[in-house]
Formats: structure tokens, C-alpha cells, sequence
């Protein structure tokens, strides 16, 4: 299954939250695992309202932090020293937010070049089209909606610029495209 723009976006949000919990890690906070823990419930809604399958990998992540604060030791968390509940739970929590972060990074990893390529296209078409006066009417800020959702059809309607429209259209979908549309022409705008 192919993310949307909202889909990706939203998973790499989850993954900019990813230094902030390392930070914790760094300063010793008392609260690291607790917040690894609250991630990966975020990571795991974030995934089952997108109908995400890797949504149960996730799961069984946090899963094992649970069992970590319940005293269960995995056989690969590595602590130094005398292994108290509390560096068990650290370095496991450490080791659940690797592999989740390296599960997120896969899932998005397919779309972050389409997407890129994507925005790519929009700024030149958008701009092609704005010379060409397709977007007249955005001048208005009260039609500019209205043109922005128009311009994906219009674009598909000229001949220079129909193949750009199919090339997107392909890429990331209908709906998609007007996202991608309405920041190119942010952009663009003086």
C-alpha cells in the first residue's frame, strides 16, 4: 500500500520526536522508558487509523518495554555494571526505539523520492502555468482555493503541460496532487 502525503507526513513527525527522547537518555532522565513507551502507543495509533500493517510490529515493541518494567531481561540488552530494573528498562527501551525507528524509516522510505520528485514537478508546472495565466484568478484571495483545486484538471487540459499532470497524477494520486499544487504555488507566490 502506497502512503499519502498526510500518511508520510504524519510518520515523519513521529520520527522527529525520536532526538528529543534521546536527549532524555543523554541527561539519565528518570522518565526516558515512559516516554519511549508513549511514543511507540503514538507510533502504533498513528499506524492503525492509516491501516498501516507494521502496526503489530510496533505493538510487540512496546510489548517488550512493558515486559522490561515488568522484569523481563531480553537476551540482547546489554547492560554494564549490575543490571538494576532500571537500566534493563533504559536499555531496552534504547533497543525497542532503534528498531521501531528503523521499522518507521523503511515504511516511508519507498515514498520520500516520489514525493521529493513530486514537489519537484509541481514547482515547474505551477510555474509554467502561472506564465501561462492559468492562475489569473488566484490573484484573488477569495477564488484562490477554488483555482489551486482547479489547476491539476486545467494542467491536464493543456497540451504542454498534460504530460507533467499524468506524471504527477501517477506519482501520488488526485488527491495528492492539490497538496502538492498549493505549496508549489506558495512558493512561487511574491
Amino acid at each position: 500500500m502506497a502512503l499519502t502525503l498526510l500518511q508520510y507526513e504524519e510518520i515523519v513527525t513521529l520520527l522527529q520526536r525520536v532526538p528529543g527522547l534521546t536527549d532524555l537518555l543523554d541527561d539519565r532522565s528518570t522518565v526516558f522508558a515512559d516516554e519511549v513507551q508513549r511514543w511507540l502507543k503514538d507510533c502504533e495509533n498513528a499506524l492503525e487509523q492509516n491501516r498501516i500493517p507494521t502496526v503489530s510490529q510496533v505493538a510487540a515493541h512496546r510489548a517488550v518495554l512493558i515486559q522490561a518494567a515488568r522484569g523481563t531481561r531480553l537476551a540482547d540488552v546489554d547492560v554494564t555494571g549490575r543490571p538494576t530494573p532500571r537500566k534493563v528498562r533504559d536499555a531496552t527501551a534504547t533497543l525497542v526505539l532503534r528498531e521501531t525507528t528503523d521499522l518507521l524509516n523503511t515504511v516511508i522510505a519507498e515514498r520520500q523520492s516520489v514525493f521529493q520528485e513530486a514537489e519537484r514537478l509541481s514547482r515547474q508546472a505551477v510555474s509554467v502555468a502561472r506564465a501561462k495565466g492559468m492562475m489569473a484568478d488566484a490573484t484573488d484571495p477569495t477564488h484562490l482555493a477554488a483555482a489551486l483545486r482547479s489547476l491539476p484538471q486545467r494542467m491536464a487540459a493543456d497540451p504542454d503541460l498534460a504530460s507533467v499532470a499524468a506524471h504527477l497524477l501517477a506519482l501520488v494520486g488526485a488527491r495528492d496532487i492539490v497538496i502538492f499544487v498549493d505549496r508549489a504555488w506558495e512558493t512561487l507566490e511574491p
